[in-house]
């Protein structure tokens, strides 16, 4: 069974992360979780100087020590504004 979701408030939105206690780095115990606040915290720096940049994510869906099952996301799926 899945750990509950946990709602984050991001810009006066309310995200829900499934899964949060998700193990995404083994060696130090990091958390799907840890990386949400992470990028909440950085995100006021780091948003103004991405602005009108092309991007692309790296997803490792299953952490960094599962097997290879990593993709570019090229796309972002709507809605996202």
């Amino acid at each position: 069974m899945a750990a509950e979701a946990e709602i984050l408030e991001a810009d006066g939105r309310e995200v829900r992360l499934s899964n949060p206690q998700k193990v995404f780095w083994p060696s130090t115990g990091g958390t799907k979780l840890d990386l949400a606040r992470y990028y909440l915290a950085v995100a006021p720096a780091l948003l103004g100087s991405c602005r009108y940049r092309p991007t692309t994510l790296y997803r490792r869906p299953n952490g960094v020590g599962a097997p290879d099952d990593s993709f570019f996301q090229k796309r972002v799926p709507r809605p996202t504004t």
